[in-house]
């Protein structure tokens, strides 16, 4: 190779990847990360900061020293600095004490319930639900643990389908697995559910390959044995308690041991899922829009309840160099579900952070040996004016925690009305305990808005048929070039041999 040319790649590269910051914001007091900070440059990449305080920032050129970065969060000082003067890996912020100032807020005598009212309406006014064209970063994980998994057998007709073998497969099951799914597109249209449309630029489907494989060899076990034991134009027929429903053998074990039907099915499931996944990114990022306004009205459930709720005005503060009401609730109904805070432009009474979590599980219920409980839901909201006069949505988290159970009795008869006797072929009886843990994150981050027309957006295609990069381990180098909000430990710590462990 030739020094020239060396010289050619090695440039490329420092330009490629050289040109990036990566900093945690630590509170210079507590010494306590700062989580869902915003990071505004003046070369137009923005970040947000993760639940661990962490940013990476990106330039396509090499930085200059004109190149600097501007950092707001509530209840601490602003942060300007030059690029080339920035600390390595930690930066420390000053917090902000502001007292109540008596002027600005008896101006308007306002009520802290009075000043949530006014923050819920004339949304057109201060939000803009026009076209326009978004650019985002969207990270799904999804983790699930088994509490209980237990098949009590009380009688078995199929010698193999014993105790034995029931404890061995429930035992196969792994304990816990985890997915995590990150995207970067391009979201246009308004805030309803009818007008938007998805184009996907980039993403990767980080999931325990060794897992679904293992779940695949349980299902091989069980059909091999009752290929083994089921006569042919056999059906089942399961019943729990009051509750029944018939099966085909055919639904059960033959389609999938036809290998020519596997390999048809393997076709058409590949391009089911490169729809499905399109289809459902759609489907997260317009309900979060659509979720938001109702007939100009904010339609964001602590709001739209908000007579469940007792409302305090904690602190002025300023944002951006805007005034902001600091306004916290509590519950003061037995319907109330939530506590949180609210941040509230005084100029115009415009909505621009809203952090809540429930005090009491979201929705519970136990009927006939079947449990339900969604006992954790956190949510954060931010809006940005984006350098325009109306907001838009710049940050979404959603968390949500529940646990589903099973304590019923189960029966599995096989029957078959083409063979000579009696119909009744094979008996399973038993009795299930199942409890299952399970959380669902949502991070969405908005880098920037533009507006377009409503021509503009009718003649935009989409791409439907995408299909993410899958990984069975976290790759740093996936992203690099990208602003993205920085992965956490346990996304980056994701490996197959983890998981395999636990």
């Amino acid at each position: 190779m030739s020094k020239k040319l060396f010289y050619c790649i090695f440039l490329a590269s420092s330009i490629l990847y050289g040109q990036e910051i990566n900093l945690k914001l630590i509170d210079s007091l507590s010494k306590e990360t700062i989580p869902f900070a915003s990071v505004t440059t003046n070369f137009d990449e923005n970040a947000i900061t993760n639940e661990e305080g962490a940013f990476k920032l990106t330039k396509y050129t090499s930085f200059t020293a004109q190149d600097s970065l501007f950092i707001s969060c509530m209840g601490f000082e602003p942060y300007r600095e030059a690029i080339d003067q920035l600390p390595d890996s930690i930066l420390l912020l000053a917090p902000k004490s502001i007292e109540l100032n008596d002027v600005i807020l008896t101006q308007n005598n306002l009520s802290a319930e009075e000043v949530v009212k006014r923050a819920r309406e004339n949304v057109e006014n201060k939000y803009d639900l026009s076209f326009t064209q978004k650019t985002f970063f969207l990270r799904e994980s999804f983790d699930q643990k088994w509490v209980q998994r237990d098949l009590e057998v009380k009688k078995s007709t199929i010698k193999e389908l014993n105790q034995i073998f029931w404890d061995s497969i429930l035992r196969s099951i792994p304990i816990n697995d985890t997915w995590h799914t990150e995207t970067l597109g391009k979201l246009h249209g308004d805030w309803s559910k009818e007008e938007q449309k998805l184009v996907l630029l980039r993403g990767v489907d980080l999931a325990d390959t060794i897992n679904a494989k293992g779940y695949e060899q349980i299902e091989n076990k069980i059909t091999d044995v009752l290929d083994k034991n089921v006569k042919e134009k056999s059906y089942f027929k399961f019943r729990s308690g009051i509750f029944s429903t018939k099966i085909d053998r055919s639904e059960i074990i033959e389609r999938a041991l036809d290998s020519t039907a596997i390999d048809t099915t393997e076709l058409a499931d590949q391009t089911d899922e490169k729809e499905r996944f399109h289809k459902e990114r759609k489907k997260r990022l317009t309900g979060v829009f659509d979720a938001l306004v109702k007939r100009n009205r904010l339609e964001i459930e602590v709001l739209k309840k908000s007579s469940l709720y007792q409302y305090e005005l904690l602190n002025f503060t300023f944002m951006d160099n805007k005034p902001v009401y600091q306004i916290r609730f509590i519950p003061n109904n037995k319907k109330a579900k939530y506590k949180g805070t609210l941040y509230v432009e005084a100029d115009t009474y415009t909505l621009i952070q809203l952090d809540y979590e429930n005090v009491k599980s979201i929705r519970d219920f136990s009927l006939l040996g079947l449990s339900f409980n969604a006992y954790g839901r956190k949510v954060k909201l931010r809006f940005n004016s984006f350098n325009g006069l109306r907001y838009q949505l710049q940050y979404a988290f959603f968390e949500t925690k529940f646990r589903t159970g099973i304590d019923r009795p189960i029966k599995v008869v096989e029957k078959n009305k083409f063979v000579r006797g009696r119909r009744k072929q094979n008996e399973l009886k038993g009795e299930v305990h199942f409890k299952l843990d399970q959380k669902s994150t949502t991070h969405l981050v908005i880098f920037d808005s533009q507006s377009i027309t409503e021509e503009k957006f009718k003649q935009l295609k989409e791409n439907k048929r995408f299909s993410p990069e899958k990984r069975d381990t976290y790759d740093p180098a996936f992203w690099a070039g990208y602003n993205i909000i920085e992965p956490n430990e346990a996304i980056r710590s994701f490996t197959i041999e983890e998981e395999v462990q636990r």
